[in-house]
């Protein structure tokens, strides 16, 4: 799966209010409960606060990647937020987050979920994907640069 897939225009938010973790995470999961990706965003929340608790998920170069997995999650689904004032995150990196993408995945479906994880870690290390997703002036815009840099579809 790529993330394009996972994510759609209206998973799209083009600017994050919140200038801290939990307030962006808080933030990020309301926008996802209210597109019906979230049945239960207290539980979510408190799931990728665990997380948070064992790593922080900002991974560097000012990109976040939250994510947990619930029961009552349909599939692998996405939210992508910009932040552009940035977000004290604890990085790892000590930088703050300017691009959040927030994954929610089904509990028991570990591999494409694994596999989705690695594949946003590796598009969000290439500086142009950032660049352009932080220039991008609207979700379609946002998933243009995003498609753009997974490239065509290749077999499994």
């Amino acid at each position: 799966m790529k993330l394009s897939e996972a994510l759609s225009e209206d998973r799209i938010l083009m600017e994050l209010q919140s200038a801290n973790k939990e307030g962006a995470l808080r933030e990020m999961i309301d926008f996802a409960a209210e597109r019906g990706l979230i049945s239960d965003p207290q539980l979510f929340l408190e799931r990728v606060l665990e997380r948070e608790f064992l790593l922080s998920t900002g991974v560097g170069h000012g990109v976040a990647v939250p994510h947990a997995q619930i029961a009552r999650a349909q599939g692998i689904a996405c939210c992508l937020g910009i932040s552009r004032s940035g977000v004290d995150y604890d990085s790892v990196d000590g930088e703050p987050v300017r691009i959040i993408c927030l994954i929610i995945a089904e509990e028991e479906n570990d591999a494409p979920y694994l596999r989705l994880l690695s594949q946003i870690s590796r598009l969000f290390a290439r500086s142009e994907v950032r660049e352009g997703i932080l220039q991008a002036e609207s979700p379609a815009e946002v998933l243009a640069v995003i498609r753009a840099a997974e490239g065509p579809r290749s077999a499994p």
